[in-house]
């Protein structure tokens, strides 16, 4: 053992191993030197392992490890303890011309070599292998670059290393590296295998400098096919929990895009060039998210244009910029960059790509909208002119976004497509499906069918539109790609809706139909050739329909003379012929109208053009184009035009013209720049706005030189009162200003005559620019007697102007104008001086008002002095109001002004200032607003809004409340605190001027700057009165809501701004409170509850189906909340005209709302505890109904209240006529009347009481009254004439009629209460009872004295055969008693029933008769009927009613039974 401790030994014995290697196998193994320690370490240096070309396959610089058998060593079994290797070098390489790697034949030699017949038996093993410093090198010389990989600074440690034979296995515990191609490998961990046939990674964890990798990698080949690895060797590897910068993949695949990385797990299967991607997920740090199978083809072939993906997607989230930057290469050239507006997209389906194809069946849900494609497409590489095949579905897809065109909107589609091109300038394609819908202009399209060419501004197809708004045909090929613009096609509209088209926006009603054809071509409108035909076209709008037969246009050429004709009879007819372009017409005309002046800068056109017009216009066609514009028969427009600006005609005549609210008769416009005597004379007989008329309009004007004179007269103002003679001319500066200049002229307004520039100077004018933006006006003066106006200043567009007026003894009523309600007057001196700087104005005046009075109010003298500091920014203000004996109002201060920080401080007094200044400005709200205030205030604090305190004292002040008809006055002395922008009312003690009843005021009223008023008042009373009304009104076609006087004792709130006022009353009634509703059988037509015109805004709305909320007009609204008491009185006036009332006292709660514009609601209950149904007619009948019991009830409308109220009324009457056996004495009969139902037309239920009869006789009378028709004629009949009736129910009701007219002939003869002659009509019965004829007769009626009456009339037949036969009555009357009731009879009468064929028979009698007294029976009848007995000059038509209607009061009904339906 010793001698092997000596280095030489050692070294000598590594050779002999080695060398009994090289001998046994053929291969080249070199240790240089050797170490043996005792314990058994060895210690190897260079370490040499060459290959069979002799070249380094493994060198090892030092190697440490222990030999645990040196027995085995001689045997070829090398097992080693651990292995600490330095300086590594392992060069794996396939030489030029061989398949197999230098270690494949190094390995094969332990097989093939052995000079034994026995499987090698070559083993080496390791418990533990550390390398350090390491290389390795993968080369194939038979590549176009033979260095495939290169791993320096390899570090790894190793347990359990096992190489048996040819096979290797070991534990990799660490594994980091340097990759020649940059990529550094941190760590590696796995359980490594290699054998002749695979080689396997398991449990594999990598982590480089920027990402980490989980998984399993398997590599499977046949040693032969290591050589092509990329092709032939089988990868098969899982992904799991890995994190991969794509920036480090790039050195394998350099196709990612910069600093982009992606989190995966997946399945990978196949060669590196055929790489089967399975149960992919993967997720990018552009948030991109695939989920799916991709097949990669060809990612390692040097080779171009070969590379292939087909992908079956499950998901695939993203977005073309994410996509772009992921593969730039690939994906980014592929990628229409139109797909850029798709934003955020799923897809799901299948696509194959090469660097050329896509073939795609995908749902692709993006930003923009749904797309279902099946495409196959070429050229992608070019992507703009890329082809493709198949169908494409378009839900809700925004299609105008996509191809960048704002007038398209959102589609759904399902389209057969063949062609290329994305974009509107290359895109050339067949179509050929449906377009389900399709916004266009704003409006969506529906049910369109095409099928056609679609390629660069070429459409050539038919398109069938069954769209609600637009049904159209069209049929032909429109062309704007070629040099000359082609048009053939026929256009069929069935029906065109353009305002909903969003075509026509002035008009809410466009209707179009017709047929369009269109033959035309040209490269311009200048150079366009052919015709425009509609034929039967129909136009619609909100004035009129419009029936057009026939309308062309045809544009034709004569050598260089173009001639344009319109042909319709129904729009316009006429020609534009000449030598121009389109584009200049509308120069044309302004440089001819500017030729006038000799400063004219003209617009520059082509030389040479011309243009002759004679167009007459049909009021049709301007109705359709401009349906605000309204143009009278024959008119017309014609004329001529140059360039050669000096020749120009142009005449337009008109019967009418009519724009908004304009009205314009005859019209007569000559403009002609080559006449001697003018160039322009315009001629209107009327115009009419609703600002102001005009009448008599005239106007010539001519130029000389280089200034156009002006002469023109009219008439103006509502009665034509108004005279205007003005002279002035318009001419242009050197700086291409306009100047408009007075010359002498007068106007007469009010009745006044001013003149203008009265001195002839050359002052009187304004200039202004082109733009009508910056003006200047020097000096324009108007006179009148001794009164002068003066108007000078500058205006600089809208943010400076500096305007001057002076007056001088100018009387106000003269230059105001009216305003109804307002009337001023006073003599005006000063001046006003209004200056606007950057948004601020500045005044700065002094104006002086004598004799100042508003409406016939005399104030004194009023005057205003406002004067400004240097640098205008401080103003002093000074303005007074004072009389002959004192000043009753004073403001004085300064204000500073500085933007939005300008301030005021000014003082405010007033002396006795009376308040009827105040009555304008609040009528329609409060009435007689008298006295006069007192008191100092002072404004202060920020301009905008500034705080105003003071105390004001209020002398002999009140006001009326018209609409309540209430008159209140205040306390003396009455103080008003005014504090910020508020007037506070602290306990004004208030006072009504008619009953003395008070009230006490709290609140405030506020302002913001003296407009938005709103009022916060409160009233605290024990007895105050709050209405009185007594129903009359002055126009006799408006009927009161309500009336009478209350008094109420509670608190009142006035609230809310100035123009929606709203008073609202908590109280309870006090004595003397009466409060009527009087009822109408009235309509008016004008109800606005019932008629509501339109507004333009509404009726738009309404043709697009939508609901308009109507505000409300303003006014005062009144909310009473009422505890009625039994000191209230509430009366119902059931018919005004004959004074029927129902009245009674009670208790109850009523909620009343009342407005100035007519609403009048009532809510709540009222329990009558007594009243009076006062039943009145005609001026005789009156019967007081006593009410026992009742109520009155009201949800809203004062009319439909209900009622239930239970009335009695106690009379005598002979119950005879209801008896078989009659009787001979009046007896106490108590009718009672049950009102019932909706209070305008009550239910009314009629029952008898007989108090003091028998029960055998009330049984009969109640069986003849069984009844409710029965009850309801006889009840009637009694309290008409005091008696029952038996035979009301034959009574001749069609005979009513006839029996009206004789009242109104009756009182044509009627001369005094003396002696009444009449004549009389009766109408003939046939029934099978018995007949009557037709009587024609005359009656007579007088008093011989107070007690003698004397009635008669005689008849003759007449329609009959016995019209010879004259027949008459007559009776006697003798009053027996002072009031004329109790009357003795003597009479006369023709029999009632007559046999056939007797002759006329008479009954006389005497008697004694208790009764009201009537004229006659028929009289009654006839007021029952016409409510009056008064002549009537013009008797109306009257409905049939049914017989009860007939004999009821025109104020009582019954409702009628509803029809089954």
């Amino acid at each position: 053992m010793l001698l092997l401790s000596i280095p030489s030994i050692q070294t000598y014995l590594g050779k002999k191993v080695t060398t009994k290697l090289n001998d046994d196998f053929k291969t080249n193994i070199n240790i240089g030197k050797v170490g043996l320690q005792f314990n058994g370490d060895v210690e190897l240096k260079e370490i040499l392992i060459r290959d069979y070309k002799k070249d380094t396959l493994i060198s090892v610089l030092e190697l440490n490890t222990s030999i645990l058998n040196f027995r085995n060593i001689i045997n070829s079994k090398l097992a080693f303890g651990d292995i600490d290797l330095e300086g590594l070098l392992f060069n794996l390489k396939t030489y030029k011309g061989e398949t197999d790697t230098n270690l494949d034949i190094f390995v094969a030699k332990f097989d093939e070599d052995n000079p034994s017949d026995k499987e090698s038996e070559f083993l080496l093993s390791s418990s533990d292998v550390t390398i350090n410093g390491g290389t390795f090198r993968l080369i194939d010389q038979n590549k176009e670059s033979p260095k495939i990989l290169e791993f320096t600074n390899i570090y790894t440690n190793t347990t359990n290393l096992l190489i048996n034979g040819s096979d290797v296995s070991t534990r990799i515990n660490t594994l980091a590296f340097l990759d020649s191609r940059g990529l550094e490998v941190k760590n590696l961990i796995s359980n490594f295998t290699y054998t002749p046939s695979n080689i396997l990674l398991e449990n594999l964890s990598i982590k480089t400098l920027n990402s980490s990798l989980k998984g399993e990698i398997k590599f499977l080949y046949k040693r032969e096919e290591l050589q092509d690895f990329t092709n032939k060797v089988t990868v098969d590897a899982t992904f799991t929990e890995s994190d991969i910068a794509l920036n480090e993949l790039n050195i394998f695949y350099n196709e990612f895009g910069i600093n982009q990385r992606a989190k995966l797990s997946a399945k990978l299967d196949g060669t590196l060039n055929d790489l089967q991607v399975t149960n992919l997920n993967l997720f990018t740090s552009s948030r991109s998210e695939i989920y799916g199978d991709i097949n990669f083809k060809n990612l390692f072939n040097v080779e171009e244009d070969n590379f292939y993906m087909r992908g079956d997607f499950h998901k695939l989230s993203s977005n073309y910029r994410d996509l772009k930057a992921l593969l730039p290469n690939v994906l980014g050239e592929s990628i229409p960059s139109s797909f850029d507006k798709l934003g955020n997209f799923n897809v799901v389906g299948q696509t194959e790509i090469t660097t050329s194809t896509i073939t795609a069946s995908l749902a692709i849900d993006t930003q923009l909208g749904f797309i279902d494609a099946n495409l196959d497409m070429q050229k992608i590489n070019d992507i703009d002119n890329a082809s493709y095949n198949g169908n494409v579905v378009f839900k809700e897809f925004n299609i105008g976004k996509f191809i960048n065109d704002e007038t398209l909107g959102e589609t759904s589609l399902n389209l057969d497509v063949n062609g290329s091109g994305f974009t509107k300038e290359n895109v050339d394609t067949h179509l050929k499906g449906d377009i389900f819908s399709i916004t266009y202009n704003n409006y969506t399209y529906q049910n369109i069918q095409v099928s056609g060419n679609l390629m660069n501004k070429i459409f050539n197809g038919k398109l069938i539109s069954n769209d609600n708004n637009l049904k159209l045909e069209f049929n032909g090929l429109a062309n704007f790609s070629e040099d000359i613009n082609t048009f053939d096609f026929v256009a069929n509209v069935e029906y065109a809706n353009l305002n909903a088209l969003n075509f026509i926006k002035n008009n809410d009603i466009s209707i179009f139909k017709g047929t369009v054809e269109m033959k035309m071509e040209g490269v311009t409108i200048d150079n366009a050739i052919g015709s425009i035909q509609f034929n039967k076209t129909y136009y619609k709008n909100e004035n009129d329909e419009y029936f057009f037969n026939d309308f062309a246009i045809t544009s034709t050429f004569d050598g260089k003379k173009r001639h344009v004709t319109v042909n319709s009879p129904d729009i316009i007819e006429g020609e534009l012929s000449g030598e121009f372009l389109f584009r200049d017409i509308g120069l044309l005309f302004e440089n001819a109208l500017g030729s006038i002046y000799t400063n004219y800068k003209p617009h520059k056109v082509k030389l040479n053009q011309y243009i002759d017009f004679n167009f007459k216009i049909y009021n049709k066609i301007v109705e359709v184009f401009v349906p605000e514009l309204s143009l009278g028969t024959n008119t017309y427009i014609r004329g001529r035009v140059e360039s050669d600006e000096k020749e120009f005609k142009l005449t337009f005549k008109s019967p009418g013209i009519k724009l908004f609210d304009y009205f314009a008769n005859n019209i007569e416009l000559q403009l002609d720049n080559k006449n001697p005597l003018y160039n322009a004379y315009i001629e209107i007989d009327s115009v009419n706005t609703k600002y102001y008329n005009v009448s008599k309009f005239s106007l010539i004007n001519k130029t000389l030189k280089d200034t156009l004179f002006v002469r023109t007269e009219f008439q103006g103002g509502n009665k034509n009162k108004d005279v205007y003679n003005l002279n002035f001319y318009h001419t242009i500066n050197k700086e291409n200003k306009s100047v408009i200049g007075f010359k002498e002229s007068d106007v007469t307004f009010k009745g006044n005559t001013w003149t203008i520039n009265e001195k002839r100077d050359f002052l009187n004018k304004i200039e202004f620019d082109n733009d009508l933006i910056n003006f200047n006006i020097d000096q324009i003066v108007m006179n009148h007697k001794n009164e002068e106006i003066k108007l000078s200043g500058i205006i600089k567009d809208s943010t400076y102007k500096n305007i001057n007026l002076n007056f001088k003894n100018v009387g106000l009523a003269k230059i105001t104008p009216e305003i109804e309600g307002l009337e001023l007057k006073g003599n005006v001196n000063g001046k006003l001086d209004i200056l606007q700087q950057q948004g601020s104005y500045l005044p700065n005046s002094t104006i002086t008002i004598d004799n100042f009075v508003v409406n016939d109010l005399a104030l004194g003298s009023f005057n205003a002095k406002i004067v400004g500091n240097d640098n205008l920014t401080d103003f002093n203000v000074d303005i007074k109001i004072k009389d002959d004996i004192s000043q009753s109002f004073a403001a004085y201060g300064d204000i500073h002004l500085e933007g939005e920080a300008s301030t005021i401080d000014v003082g405010l007094k007033f002396n006795y200032f009376s308040l009827e200044i105040l009555n304008p400005f609040l009528v329609d709200i409060l009435e007689d607003i008298r006295g006069d205030v007192s008191g100092i205030a002072r404004v202060t604090g920020n301009l905008n809004k500034p705080d105003i305190n003071g105390d004001l004292k209020l002398n002999n002040s009140g006001f009326e409340i018209p609409y309540l008809n209430v008159d209140y006055i205040f306390d003396e002395n009455s103080t008003v605190s005014l504090t910020n922008q508020s007037f506070i009312f602290n306990t004004l003690k208030l006072t009504d001027t008619k009953f003395d009843t008070k009230g006490i005021l709290n609140g405030s009223i506020s302002h913001t700057n003296f407009s938005k008023w709103k009022l916060d008042l409160d009233v605290e009373t024990s007895n105050l009165v709050v209405l009185d009304t007594d129903g009359v009104i002055d126009d006799e076609e408006d009927e009161v809501l309500y009336y009478g006087t209350a008094f109420i004792g509670g608190s009142a709130t006035i609230k809310g701004p100035a123009d929606e006022l709203v008073i609202s009353v908590i109280a309870e009634t006090n004595p003397g409170t009466t409060f009527v509703i009087p009822l109408s059988d009235m309509e008016s037509f004008g109800d606005n509850s019932f008629i509501h015109f339109l507004t333009p805004e509404e009726k738009a709305a309404k043709l697009k189906g939508e609901n308009v909320v109507v505000k409300e007009v303003k006014g005062l609204e009144l909310d009473f909340d009422l505890d009625v008491t039994q000191d209230a009185e509430i009366e119902i006036v059931i018919d005004k005209d004959s004074g029927s009332t129902i009245r009674g006292k009670g208790e109850g709660g009523l909620l009343i709302e009342i407005n100035t514009n007519g609403k009048f609601r009532m809510f709540g209950d009222f329990v009558v505890f007594q009243g009076i149904y006062n039943f009145k007619y005609g001026g005789i009948v009156e019967k007081k109904f006593i009410v026992e019991e009742g109520s009155l009830g009201w949800d809203g409308a004062p009319y439909d209240a209900r009622i239930d109220i239970k009335a009695i009324y106690k009379t005598q009457a002979n119950p005879s006529p209801l008896l078989d056996n009659p009787i001979n004495r009046s007896i106490p009969v108590y009718v009672e009347t049950t009102l019932t139902g909706q209070l305008e037309k009550p239910d009314i239920d009629f029952s008898f009481t007989f108090p003091n009869l028998s029960s055998t006789v009330k049984s009969e009378i109640q069986y003849r009254l069984n009844s409710k028709e029965d009850r309801d004629n006889q009840a009637l009949y009694l309290l008409a004439t005091g008696s029952f009736s038996n035979r009301l129910n034959d009574v001749n009701f069609t005979g009513t009629l006839t029996e009206r007219l004789n009242g109104i002939i009756n009182g044509m003869f009627t001369n005094d209460n003396k002696v009444n002659i009449g004549l009389n009509y009766e109408a003939g019965e046939n029934t099978p009872e018995y007949q009557t004829d037709n009587r024609l007769g005359v009656t007579l009626q007088t008093n011989i004295s107070e007690r003698v009456i004397i009635n008669g009339k005689v008849g003759v037949p007449v329609g009959g055969v016995s019209e010879s036969v004259v027949a008459g009555d007559v009776q006697i009357d003798f009053l027996l008693n002072e009031e004329g009731t109790l009357t003795a009879k003597v009479f006369n009468r023709e029999n009632s029933i007559r046999n056939f064929g007797e002759e006329i028979g008479y009954t006389q009698g005497v008697g004694i008769a208790y009764s009201v007294d009537f004229d006659t029976f028929k009289e009654l009848i006839n007021k029952i009927f016409k409510g009056n007995v008064e002549t009537i000059e013009k008797p109306k038509e009257e409905k049939e009613t049914n017989k009860n209607e007939d004999l009821l009061p025109s104020h009582i009904g019954f409702k009628e039974k509803k029809a089954k339906q």
